[in-house]
């Protein structure tokens, strides 16, 4: 089920990326960010799916701790290059909506580029930032419960005392 969800998600983000692209009449920015969304939906997917269905075929579900900080990052990016998206989205709507008269002027072909530019640059800085202070804190285990992420990351970090001990 999880790999026809998986195939699923594939099929409907590339098939909307590739209608948006060949189709001129879809070259507006209404669909110019959808076609970011998507594109970042298969960004997203393709950080967790592909461990997850190893993880469902494998007795034993381990993972390399650069392994957890690459999916943490692609997750935590995605995540955050969602949200950038939809408020440029949603910024796109309410110009259309309020300001009709003036929405070329103000959306334009570079304007759109600089908010995509935004919504894609921004979360992948302060992902970066956020997992390069992660690798610095030192960690007492090395095994992550269930899923990467910073808190599972970081709780073997508060263990000093215990590493000592061992």
């Amino acid at each position: 089920m999880s790999l026809i969800t998986y195939l699923l998600i594939i099929t409907v983000n590339l098939t909307l990326i590739i209608t948006i692209i060949q189709e001129k009449g879809l070259h507006e920015p209404m669909y110019i960010f959808l076609c970011s969304l998507c594109i970042n939906g298969l960004y997203g997917t393709a950080g967790f799916y592909p461990k997850f269905l190893l993880d469902l075929q494998s007795d034993v579900q381990v993972i390399s701790y650069s392994g957890c900080l690459i999916q943490t990052f692609v997750i935590y990016t995605s995540v955050m290059c969602e949200m950038s998206i939809l408020t440029v989205m949603s910024y796109d709507r309410y110009v259309a909506i309020c300001r009709p008269l003036l929405y070329h002027t103000i959306v334009t072909s570079l304007t759109v580029r600089k908010l995509l530019l935004l919504s894609w640059c921004y979360p992948l800085f302060i992902g970066l930032i956020v997992v390069s202070l992660t690798v610095r804190v030192p960690l007492c285990g090395s095994r992550i419960d269930k899923i990467c992420d910073i808190p599972s990351i970081l709780k073997h970090a508060y263990c000093q005392d215990l590493c000592k001990v061992s």
